[in-house]
């Protein structure tokens, strides 16, 4: 119990990042002040600097830039406007852009999402990363990174740099190319956690477990996280089960500069990086924030970012805030597991859960014939290197 009432790490790293603008140790109330005002600070160089936020808010009443409520007031954007104008939203010059990531349309004509950061804005996310990556590992931890990791600033390289900062010991691998390979290595450097693409980890796992069965090295980890996917409760408990640590949940996308929030040992939600961007819940057909514990859209506004500011982003995630505190005893919201995507056909999220509760089941696939949806399950009975 005592680690589960463990607070959050995220808390005195927020709690010194706006106490120099709230001018109080952090509560609920500072932190909404400090948001508020770095909401509209934001909202007005955005306005004088790019020529998409200058041209979008051209009819807005600026003596009503004000408070939580004319926050509400303006128009959300989405992927489609970042396709078509993102130079237009730059808001420094070429010179300051340190890096550039483009995202493939998944369409065959459309055009690409190009995000652009700053040194200074890749320098957040690696703030956030070594400060929630704390939740569940410490000093002198070896942390297996299974996300792409071969090019500089790429999010596997910024997790290594954030975990270098506090004295853990990053082993940046990459794209598991091989489950044998990958659990040779694995039982050489015996890592105390793994950060891992969930389907990838239950693979592993699968393999792991099949091994294990003919005395293989045990691998004694102590956490893993799981990112860039919805995490199905059942496979969740699949990997603590084999593994026996605790399974914790990352959120996040590249227009969040790719770290959003991250669970806490309560395991219940979400907390997220929340002096340096506002997270709401709204309507999608209105804008309008919806009531704690009521599913909409999930928006987020970057307040601090400098070369590409997105102000009230519609990621197309839908998702909650779960009501009252979390049992880690921090006053940070808590944003419940994301159910999918509003505009999927099917409830992705419940079909994880029905699907990866079956034993060998590592992927699937799914059509619709007509009405009918016809899956295509990827099973690994036999756990070799021939049926990866």
């Amino acid at each position: 119990m005592a680690d589960i009432l463990k607070i959050t790490p995220l808390e005195p790293w927020i709690d010194e990042k706006t106490a120099f603008i709230s001018g109080s140790r952090l509560t609920e109330n500072a932190l909404r002040q400090y948001q508020e005002t770095a909401f509209w600070a934001n909202f007005f160089r955005a306005k004088r600097l790019s020529p998409f936020y200058k041209k979008l808010y051209t009819d807005i009443d600026l003596t009503a830039c004000n408070g939580f409520t004319n926050i509400e007031k303006l128009p959300l954007i989405n992927e489609h406007d970042l396709r078509k104008f993102d130079k237009q939203m730059l808001c420094v010059g070429q010179d300051e852009i340190h890096r550039i990531v483009t995202l493939a349309s998944s369409g065959t004509t459309g055009e690409a999402k190009r995000v652009y950061f700053t040194e200074s804005d890749q320098e957040l996310t690696v703030d956030f990363f070594a400060n929630g990556m704390q939740t569940f590992t410490k000093y002198g931890d070896k942390v297996l990174i299974l996300l792409p990791s071969a090019t500089p600033g790429c999010v596997g390289d910024l997790l290594a740099t954030a975990l270098r900062r506090f004295g853990a010991c990053p082993l940046p691998y990459g794209i598991v190319d091989g489950c044998e390979k990958l659990l040779s290595f694995m039982s050489a450097e015996q890592p105390q956690v793994v950060v891992a693409n969930p389907v990838q980890m239950l693979l592993l796992a699968y393999y792991y477990k099949s091994k294990l069965e003919k005395s293989a090295v045990k691998i004694n980890l102590n956490a893993i996280l799981l990112s860039t996917d919805y995490v199905a409760a059942s496979l969740v408990k699949k990997l603590e089960s084999i593994f026996n640590c605790l399974v914790y949940e990352h959120y996040g996308m590249t227009e969040m500069g790719l770290g959003g929030g991250v669970s806490c040992k309560a395991g219940e939600g979400y907390h997220l990086r929340e002096a340096d961007m506002l997270f709401e819940v709204v309507n999608p057909q209105t804008g309008k924030n919806v009531s704690v514990g009521e599913y909409g859209e999930i928006v987020f506004t970057t307040l601090t970012r400098k070369a590409m500011p997105f102000i009230r982003y519609a990621t197309g995630d839908r998702g909650r805030f779960l009501p009252g505190p979390c049992a880690c005893g921090t006053v940070l919201r808590r944003l419940d597991k994301v159910k999918g995507r509003l505009n999927d056909p099917v409830d992705i999220g419940t079909l994880d859960e029905i699907i990866f509760a079956y034993d060998g089941v590592v992927n699937y696939s799914g059509s619709f014939d007509g009405e009918n949806l016809k899956l295509v399950l990827n099973q690994r009975s036999v756990y070799s290197e021939a049926n990866h």
